[in-house]
């Protein structure tokens, strides 16, 4: 099976993408990220995921 990856759109076998399944604002989302993407992509997505986390401490302490 082959799939286009979300950020480069470069088409791979499965073997070289990995499936990442998160819910966004439009429910359950799908991304195919292949291997040389991967690593920016986990980056975004911790800096993403921290500032949510500070966002809800912070309403918390109010």
């Amino acid at each position: 099976m082959k799939y286009i990856c979300n950020k480069c759109g470069k088409v791979l076998q499965a073997e070289d993408i990995t499936i990442h399944y998160t819910t966004g604002d439009n429910g359950l989302e799908i991304v195919a990220i292949c291997k040389l993407c991967l690593d920016e992509y986990l980056k975004k997505t911790k800096i993403n995921t921290n500032k949510k986390d500070e966002d809800a401490e912070r309403m918390k302490r109010k």
